[in-house]
């Protein structure tokens, strides 16, 4: 039995809108609440929030202490900057510097308490850092911001973690730094040693990237900090329990995941609209565990050999094999 560490984002411990059903569909919960349900998970060891919408100036104390004592570790602590209405046209891109300025210096006060809360990554997801129509953006200056503006929070404190999100688009058209080849170029480039990458797993699905080959690209230059579990159609970041519908390329990330020996955080980024999120965190910790059980049936060197002949025929033998055939 692989021993994973487990960490649960409070977004979805509570009611979780689309655009049709905007109050959710379920009640809303407090964040003790959902530290407390979080808590009660098998195998959940930590948590993912935002500041300053789930955490304030105001609670981050209580919430720290709160979190130590149900035994939870702070994982990754994010600036919630793509939910406000103020950097509609941009985060570290925005066109107006005193809205850049204001997004960085949020990222940075952010980072402060992240040391407070002792959490172990932060995100930059640059989710309205990006352009819904043709000749919306200066793309030659957008690359120089974003750049300027990741090298100086990561500067902010060398000691803590930062990693990039990439994405494709929503909530804009289009995303900066879609791909993970984009994402790697641009964290190459700025060269931090505290800066690197997380990769969503939906996220690089809805671009039809193989998930071992993405994995592969980060941990060649060992940047590859932090990951986020899920699954969807490859339409869109449906952001539903992982394996359930890319199987194959789950059970193939694992494997990779163990041969890289990474040893960071699994983070499990869902939306259970209609669902128990607590029983989807459940489903999905066992869907983890149960990829690396099927890997568990045949011998790794097997699979090794793959690699040298190209042998289709054995995969499938060793694919059937797995499950039970």
């Amino acid at each position: 039995m692989h021993s994973l560490k487990i960490s649960a984002g409070v977004w979805y411990l509570g009611a979780t809108s689309d655009r049709f059903v905007k109050q959710g569909y379920r009640p809303d919960r407090t964040m003790e609440e959902k530290f407390k349900i979080a808590a009660k998970i098998k195998g959940v060891g930590g948590l993912e929030m935002h500041y300053p919408t789930e955490v304030t100036d105001a609670n981050y104390k209580f919430l720290k202490k709160l979190a130590n004592d149900l035994g939870l570790k702070i994982v990754q602590f994010c600036p919630h900057l793509w939910v406000d209405p103020r950097w509609k046209f941009g985060q570290f891109t925005n066109p107006d510097p005193k809205l850049r300025r204001e997004a960085i210096d949020l990222a940075k006060r952010t980072m402060d308490l992240a040391s407070e809360m002792e959490a172990e990554i932060m995100v930059y997801w640059p989710a309205q850092d990006g352009y819904d129509y043709p000749f919306q953006m200066d793309h030659r200056q957008a690359l120089d911001d974003l750049v300027g503006g990741l090298a100086e929070w990561a500067d902010h404190n060398p000691k803590q973690k930062v990693v990039v999100e990439y994405k494709a688009w929503e909530p804009r058209a289009h995303i900066l730094l879609p791909t993970i080849g984009h994402c790697m170029t641009i964290v190459n480039e700025i060269n931090r040693p505290n800066l690197g990458i997380n990769i969503d797993v939906g996220h690089a699905l809805i671009m039809k990237e193989n998930l071992a080959e993405s994995i592969a690209l980060t941990c060649r230059y060992q940047k590859l900090f932090h990951t986020h579990w899920n699954d969807n159609w490859k339409l869109f970041d449906d952001d539903i329990i992982p394996g359930t519908v890319n199987f194959w390329e789950m059970i193939e990330a694992l494997f990779w995941l163990d041969e890289w020996k990474y040893d960071g955080w699994f983070g499990l980024d869902l939306f259970p609209y209609r669902e128990d999120p607590a029983l989807v965190v459940e489903e999905t910790i066992r869907n983890l565990e149960f990829g690396y059980e099927l890997l568990d049936r045949v011998p790794r060197d097997e699979l090794r050999e793959c690699f040298r002949t190209s042998d289709a025929i054995k995969i499938v033998q060793l694919q059937r094999k797995m499950l039970g055939g």
